[in-house]
């Protein structure tokens, strides 16, 4: 029996759905930033280590701000990154993202990593809105 571990619509081939295991496989290889779209308390409350947050309000004016080629979007159960990736495809141009199925909760799931706090990651977004209000 075959498993798929991805699929890629013919319309958005630059969008990939996948399981959190692969996801976990690319991040331990440094080959995927994970993308926290969720509010800045469930951040807190846990998330991904290294994650990036920028809450999804914010994702239009702020994603140009993280340049890595390769994504995966997170949120908590996978809704909000659906139409995060899906729901706004030409945000992606350019760019290989990964919608993650089951979101945090998947993940959690599985038994992976999570921290809780703010760090660094955090807050990135908030400083980088004020850039853009400042200039």
């Amino acid at each position: 029996m075959r498993v798929n571990e991805e699929y890629s619509s013919p319309y958005y081939p630059h969008i990939v759905d996948v399981f959190p295991s692969v996801v976990r496989k690319m991040w331990k290889k440094n080959k995927v930033l994970i993308l926290d779209i969720r509010t800045p308390m469930e951040y807190e409350d846990h998330h991904i280590p290294g994650a990036v947050l920028v809450p999804m309000d914010y994702l239009d004016v702020l994603l140009h701000k993280i340049p890595h080629k390769e994504i995966a979007v997170f949120c908590e159960h996978g809704n909000r990154a659906r139409y995060a990736t899906y729901g706004m495809p030409d945000l992606w141009k350019g760019r290989k993202v990964y919608y993650v199925i089951g979101g945090m909760a998947g993940w959690m799931g599985m038994g992976y990593e999570v921290e809780s706090g703010i760090d660094e990651n955090g807050v990135k977004w908030q400083k980088w809105l004020e850039e853009l209000t400042n200039s």
